[in-house]
């Protein structure tokens, strides 16, 4: 828990991997004049960092944090030049210093960042089903705007289903029930009723279930859990594509019936653990008493056995 077991004023881990010293001895620890958790002579000799300044390349990181924590370079301000000081990425924005498109999308963070606006962890923005990078280096979409002509249907669904203009508000094809899909897509393509917003009635429209959460839109429990998606997203935030969301052997459904959270494996019972005393699954027997009872069709046939012995012997 003491990074400077001997406070000597030199991190252990610097004095065992880089000085040589004694992290249980104050008196070797080696010089560091700037307090940025480099000795002096590491920085002077290992480095090339300033010994006197904290921060050599100015930007926003000490040079002991670059080196020994984020594997920056403490003599480049922007180390995976992406257009953002070292300092920035970590402290401001959350992306990766020694990446320069942390999410992928094509577009570099810097890019990101001070051009377009757009979410440099997020691959698609505006939640269209088209990556930033896409939009602004192939489609010339709006990277922010889901439906970039305002026609009414996505850029994703313009392009990845119905093969329309995102550019171009007059060939959207129309949507009647504003599910962001278009009729057309919805009758030919998915089975889906264009007049219903929400066609298995799970309480997520068709357009959500297909483009953002790859879900049935004809099935109200994609994942046969005994929950609906609509539910499961809305409600419990359960993973609608997974029956046993917490992977705990038990189905999210029946983790709610029998009290136990969806979201922690370590509640799971397994079905022949008693739950307030009644065990899971069972439901007891009824019909088990302490004398065993003869089969009602058995005594029927014994008492019409008794009756055909007693006319045979009034015939005689």
């Amino acid at each position: 828990k003491d990074a400077d077991t001997d406070d000597g004023g030199v991190s252990d881990g610097v004095e065992v991997n880089t000085d040589g010293t004694d992290p249980f001895d104050p008196a070797d620890d080696l010089l560091d004049t700037d307090e940025d958790g480099l000795s002096d002579w590491n920085e002077t000799n290992v480095t090339d960092t300033d010994p006197e300044v904290a921060d050599t390349d100015e930007d926003g990181l000490n040079d002991g944090d670059e080196v020994n924590d984020h594997r920056t370079d403490p003599l480049v301000a922007d180390t995976d030049e992406d257009g953002l000081d070292d300092g920035d990425e970590v402290n401001d924005h959350g992306t990766d210093p020694l990446v320069a498109d942390t999410d992928e999308d094509g577009l570099n963070d810097g890019d990101e960042v001070n051009d377009h606006g757009t979410d440099p962890l997020s691959a698609d923005s505006d939640a269209d089903n088209l990556n930033d990078g896409d939009e602004v280096n192939e489609h010339g979409t709006d990277p922010l705007d889901a439906d970039s002509d305002d026609g009414g249907i996505s850029d994703g669904a313009e392009l990845l289903v119905d093969g329309t203009d995102p550019l171009d508000e007059s060939d959207d094809l129309l949507d009647s029930d504003g599910d962001g899909l278009s009729d057309w897509s919805e009758e030919n393509v998915y089975g889906t009723d264009p007049d219903l917003a929400d066609t298995d009635s799970d309480g997520l429209d068709d357009g959500d279930e297909l483009l953002d959460l790859s879900t049935d839109p004809l099935v109200a429990d994609t994942d046969s859990d005994g929950l609906s998606d609509g539910d499961e997203v809305n409600t419990h935030q359960t993973d609608p594509n997974d029956a046993d969301t917490d992977d705990g052997t038990v189905n999210d459904g029946d983790e709610l019936d029998a009290g136990t959270d969806p979201l922690d494996p370590d509640d799971d019972l397994p079905a022949d653990e008693p739950v307030d005393g009644v065990t899971k699954g069972g439901g007891g027997c009824a019909s088990c008493g302490t004398n065993p009872q003869p089969p009602a069709s058995g005594l029927v046939g014994l008492v019409a056995l008794f009756a055909l012995v007693a006319r045979r012997r009034q015939r005689r």
